[in-house]
């Protein structure tokens, strides 16, 4: 080792700094986060939402969305746009796979003041469903009221995304649709 890198590494060592480079001891090295997330498939499990969007409420546009990964693909991150003369409900959102808990997770925000987390499973390749509980106000006799959303995204034959949100006041008993959105690629 040349005498000038010696006396480089022996002064960042007596200031306690770390270096890397050519200067740094050899010795292997721990696969980084980034070559983690990209190589475990549990984070991969949604990556077929990744792209851009023209979402779509039955023949009318309502919306852009972008999904695109971030933190070195540990995590995605989804930009809501509305179209057609609307300029509130624009949202972010953020989804990751938590290696920790063992499931999916989606933080969303809107510029409305809406916001929810929800938790997710993969329901086969193509598919994923996100639950939550949203607090309602107190039954007649002062129960407490919450409404059950399952929200799912699924791959369709087209090439696009359905986008599918059904609600329960019944803890699952009965369910009825909140919205059936359908998503194509952006042109």
């Amino acid at each position: 080792m040349p005498v000038f890198a010696r006396m480089l590494r022996r002064f960042a060592l007596m200031c306690g700094l770390a270096l890397s480079g050519p200067f740094a001891p050899s010795h292997a090295e721990e696969p980084a986060a980034a070559d983690i997330c990209r190589d475990d498939p549990a984070f991969r499990a949604q990556d077929f939402t990744l792209g851009d969007w023209d979402v779509y409420a039955g023949e009318t546009r309502i919306a852009r969305v972008t999904l695109e990964p971030i933190l070195e693909s540990c995590a995605i991150e989804e930009t809501w746009t509305v179209t057609g003369g609307r300029t509130r409900g624009n949202g972010l959102g953020i989804f990751n796979y938590s290696a920790l808990l063992g499931h999916w997770m989606y933080h969303w925000v809107t510029d409305d003041g809406a916001s929810t987390t929800f938790t997710g499973e993969p329901m086969g390749a193509g598919a994923i469903r996100y639950v939550t509980h949203k607090p309602l106000e107190d039954g007649p006799l002062g129960e407490k009221r919450v409404r059950l959303r399952h929200w799912t995204l699924t791959r369709t034959g087209d090439g696009g995304i359905r986008e599918l949100s059904v609600g329960s006041e019944d803890d699952g008993a009965t369910w009825e649709v909140e919205y059936d959105l359908h998503w194509v690629p952006h042109t």
